[in-house]
C-alpha cells in the first residue's frame, strides 16, 4: 500500500493508535489543533528543534526508515541533554512522496517510537504534508528542569576545566566507512558499533542531569558539528580562548586499527567530523574530583582535554612535545561546503 492510499487522516490514526501515553500532564495529545500541556510549576520548560532532510542530513542508501526516525529524534534530544534536561514531550511533522511505501513509514514510526520510549518521551501532535521530491522530518522535544538548573554555552571563564563525554569521531569515521565499498565486505565489531553510532546516536542526557543537578557544569554544549566547531561556539559565547591537548582527546583503539581504511587519520574526524552528540563542558577546577568521582560511581565515562584560556589566545592545540598552535574551529555549516584546520 501508497501513502496516497492511506490518506493524511489514515496516518494521523496510524499514529495516534501507535502513540498512546499515560502521561497526566498531558491534558490534549495527537488528534486536535493544538496538543495542551500542564508543566511542573516549579520547573522550567526548554524547546529544541531540528529539521533532517533527505540529501542533505541522511542518505536512504545508507539509512533504514527506522534509523531515520530514530535520528530525527536524537538530535533535539541531545540539545535537551545539553542544557541538563529532562526531555519530555515529542512534536513531530513529516513531509513525504505520495509514492512512499506505508511499510516505510510505519519503519520511520518504529524508529521514532523506539527512541521515545528509551527516554520516555511522549509524541504529542505535529503534522504531515506532502514533499514533491525526499523526505523531511521536522522534530521538537520539549524537557524540563528545576529552575535555574539550565547550563548554558555562556559560562566559561579563564582557568576552567575541558571534558568530554565519550569519545568523539565515531560518528564522521562510520560515515565515513558506510561511504567506503569494503565496509560491504567486513562484518567486524568494530565497524558496526561506528556505524551505529552514525545512524542511531545515544544522546547523553543522564550526563546532563548530573552535570546540571549538581552545578558542575560553568559551560555545556553537544557536540554535532564537531568538537573544534562547538568549543569554538562556548569560547564565543563565554568570551574566552582554550587550550586542547592533542594527546588526551578520547580516541578508543578500535579507530586506529581502522586507520588505513580512511581517508583521514582519526584525530581529524573527531576534531571536525560532528554528529558525535556527546557533551562538551567546562567545569571548576575545585570540582574536578567531585566530577569525576561521580562519574566513575554512574559508569560514564569522561575525559579532560583542556583549559578555558583568555580570549586573545584563541583556540590553541597542544602537541605531543608541548608546543601550541592556533587552529581554525571549523566544522559542519550548512552553507559552507569546505573546512579544514592543520593539526599539529
Amino acid at each position: 500500500m501508497y501513502l496516497e492510499e492511506l490518506g493524511e487522516h489514515g496516518l494521523i490514526r496510524r499514529i495516534q493508535k501507535r502513540f498512546k501515553s499515560k502521561d497526566r500532564s498531558i491534558v490534549v495529545g495527537i488528534g486536535d489543533d493544538a496538543a495542551i500541556i500542564n508543566p511542573s510549576p516549579d520547573k522550567s520548560l526548554i524547546i529544541s528543534t531540528d529539521t533532517l532532510r533527505e540529501d542533505i542530513h541522511f542518505k536512504k542508501n545508507f539509512f533504514s526508515p527506522s534509523d531515520i526516525g530514530w535520528k530525527a529524534v536524537a538530535v533535539s534530544v541531545s540539545d535537551i541533554a545539553a542544557m541538563g534536561g529532562i526531555p519530555r514531550f515529542l512534536l513531530l511533522s513529516i513531509a513525504v512522496p505520495d509514492k512512499t511505501i506505508v511499510k516505510d513509514i510505519d519503519g520511520l514510526l518504529n524508529g521514532v517510537k523506539d527512541i521515545s520510549t528509551l527516554y520516555d518521551i511522549a509524541l504529542i501532535g505535529g503534522n504531515i504534508s506532502r514533499s514533491k521530491k525526499g523526505i523531511t522530518l521536522d522534530t521538537t522535544v520539549m524537557g524540563e528542569l528545576p529552575k535555574g538548573k539550565g547550563r548554558l554555552r555562556s559560562g566559561a571563564s579563564v582557568g576552567d576545566l575541558i571534558y568530554v563525554t565519550g569519545i568523539v569521531g565515531s560518528s564522521a569515521i562510520g560515515l565515513s566507512l558506510l561511504k567506503s565499498s569494503s565496509v560491504y565486505s567486513t562484518t567486524s565489531l568494530s565497524t558496526s558499533q561506528l556505524i551505529s553510532t552514525h545512524l542511531r546516536p545515544l544522546p547523553k542526557v543522564n550526563e546532563g542531569i548530573i552535570l546540571s543537578k549538581n552545578k558542575l557544569a560553568t559551560a555545556m554544549i553537544d557536540i554535532s558539528d564537531g568538537l573544534l566547531a562547538d568549543l569554538s561556539h562556548i569560547c564565543d559565547q563565554s568570551k574566552v580562548g582554550a587550550n586542547i591537548y592533542r594527546d588526551l582527546i578520547p580516541l578508543p583503539d578500535i579507530h586506529l586499527k581502522l586507520k588505513k581504511r580512511l581517508a583521514k587519520e582519526p584525530l581529524f574526524y573527531a576534531l571536525y567530523g560532528g554528529e558525535d552528540y556527546e557533551l562538551l563542558f567546562t567545569i571548576k577546577k575545585r570540582d574536578r574530583e567531585k566530577l569525576e568521582a561521580i562519574f566513575k560511581k554512574k559508569n560514564f565515562d569522561i575525559t579532560f582535554i583542556g583549559e578555558i584560556t583568555p580570549k586573545d589566545n584563541g583556540i590553541r592545540m597542544v602537541g605531543i612535545d608541548g608546543n601550541k598552535r592556533i587552529i581554525r574551529p571549523w566544522g559542519f555549516d550548512h552553507f559552507i561546503s569546505k573546512y579544514g584546520g592543520k593539526i599539529c
